[in-house]
């Protein structure tokens, strides 16, 4: 079986990775940072980036849904079985092995072209992890869970608006207004151009995302779901591929060329700011490394998506499940930062500090 090429997946995949690897390496945007720079230092400047992120993104998703340039009922976010088990659970887990990992999906990515050993780590374990309970023998067992708790609802109750019976477009403006108002009075106007920049990019790119998946490459010979930027599949694609020789579906296209395209992204714009360099992992840190690779891998698969599937890409069609992944995602985080905090030893806090503060290094 050969895979029919799709002009529109591939270079909007591969051009999209490039933008968002080389802003991602550039400002240092990452989710993690969210929660670890707030509860660590009170920083609200990364939180900011990512409202502004989830505010263009969910502003002109809905703008493409409301003018018919994209149908996303046809999305898997928003399908009328809800995986509320999966999203939880994998939320969670996911969550905390970001903190143990040093950083959310795509900054380990964008780190992985930086040359960073320990993400190169990282993501080596995530990849396998989220392959093997994609398609391997932990497959079973994410199967078993989702037969076991999935929810039928109508299909009108799997996104938000018809859950609480407001307008898409009313709800829209409502969430826009309350994040630029949180961006406006939180923080005592310590404010990083550079994040909020990258964080606009970010949103822009999901809304292309949308845009190239579910209007131009779609015809009458090419019929996919519509969908944008997410890593947790592509990285369990990727690893299955490479390992076994399969060829998946055109649609995954879009994924595979987006992750390869962030790598290169990252890595060009590290050698054009003289910031690549090999750097090899703190030996005490690998097995907290190792263990939130496979945590972040199991997680995202078993949820649906990583942070930023369901943390803007759900969010940003208005996903009953994506908003139930992206709160576990944030207190999977905030655990993950109390059990560091509470198991380190006094002997231990300056390795610690250094290992969490990869995070908030911008």
């Amino acid at each position: 079986m050969e895979l029919e090429f799709n002009i529109w997946l591939v270079f909007g995949g591969l051009f999209s990775g490039l933008l968002l690897g080389a802003v991602v390496q550039r400002s240092g945007l990452c989710m993690s940072a969210v929660v670890s720079n707030l509860v660590l230092m009170r920083d609200y400047r990364q939180m900011h980036a990512f409202l502004v992120a989830i505010a263009i993104a969910l502003a002109g998703t809905q703008l493409l849904d409301i003018t018919g340039l994209v149908d996303l009922q046809a999305s898997v976010y928003l399908l009328s079985r809800i995986n509320w088990s999966g999203a939880l659970l994998g939320g969670l887990l996911f969550g905390f092995g970001t903190i143990l990992a040093g950083g959310c999906i795509g900054r380990t990515i964008v780190r992985v072209g930086e040359g960073n050993i320990s993400a190169i780590l990282a993501l080596l374990v995530m990849g396998i992890t989220a392959a093997v309970t994609m398609y391997g023998p932990l497959e079973p067992l994410r199967v078993w869970l989702y037969q076991t708790t999935v929810l039928e609802v109508p299909v009108e109750l799997a996104s938000i608006p018809g859950l609480i019976h407001v307008s898409a477009a009313n709800l829209t403006v409502l969430l826009v207004t309350v994040f630029l108002g949180v961006i406006l009075f939180t923080g005592n106007n310590s404010y990083s151009p550079l994040l909020l920049y990258a964080g606009g990019i970010l949103g822009l790119l999901i809304v292309a995302g949308w845009w190239i998946t579910g209007n131009l490459s779609q015809d009458l010979f090419s019929m996919h779901r519509p969908a944008s930027l997410t890593y947790a599949g592509p990285l369990a694609n990727s690893t299955y591929m490479l390992s076994t020789g399969a060829v998946l579906s055109e649609g995954t296209q879009f994924g595979l060329t987006l992750l390869g395209g962030t790598l290169a992204g990252s890595f060009l714009m590290a050698l054009l700011t003289g910031t690549f360099r090999w750097t090899l992992p703190e030996r005490h840190h690998l097995c907290h490394i190792i263990i939130g690779g496979m945590l972040m891998g199991f997680g995202a698969i078993l949820a649906g998506g990583c942070n930023i599937g369901n943390g803007l890409t759900g969010l940003s069609v208005l996903s009953v499940r994506a908003l139930i992944a992206v709160i576990a995602i944030f207190a999977g985080m905030r655990l993950g930062i109390y059990w560091l905090m509470r198991t380190e030893t006094i002997e231990k806090q300056p390795h610690w500090y250094s290992f969490i503060n990869r995070l908030a290094h911008h």
